[in-house]
């Protein structure tokens, strides 16, 4: 039998408290849980905030990186490990709940055997994203601090 693998993947830039709820709750419910960058070439690695690599392993939690198309990243993870992934997305309203019913459609367009759960973050922090925080972070340091998780 094959672990579970749930595979949070995203830009998380930043990866803040919001992430760190989702990859919380999939802990619960799957064997591994491993948050996958996607790496944008359109964007310069600079202007990326990096991932808190060691504070996730710390958790017991795998940290990986990829190009190109998620379900191919999908398929080698399945292909070429003993794992069964499930996609883990987060929620935090309807809007979201749009956004990812679009997103499932055209991943399940590439991989029509990909399986995908949703988890509904913390009402605290529904306000919460990571375009608001990158415009915070240009005005108040501090308070860009309190909501990002770094090692």
């Amino acid at each position: 039998m094959k672990k579970k693998l749930g595979l949070y993947a995203g830009s998380f830039n930043p990866f803040h408290i919001g992430h760190l709820d989702v990859v919380k709750q999939a802990q619960m419910v799957f064997d591994e849980v491993m948050v996958a960058r996607g790496v944008n070439p359109e964007k310069s690695p600079s202007s990326v905030s990096p991932l808190p690599t060691e504070f996730l392993e710390s958790m017991g939690v795998k940290v990986d990186s990829f190009g190109g198309l998620l379900s191919d990243f999908i398929r080698g993870i399945e292909r070429n490990t003993e794992y069964e992934v499930t996609l883990v997305r987060g929620l935090r309203s309807g809007a979201d709940l749009d956004y990812e019913q679009n997103f499932a459609a055209f991943i399940k367009g590439m991989y029509p055997q990909v399986k995908i759960v949703a988890f509904y973050c913390d009402p605290k922090l529904r306000h919460i994203s990571s375009s608001s925080l990158r415009a915070i972070k240009m005005i108040a340091e501090d308070e860009y601090k309190k909501y990002v998780v770094t090692d």
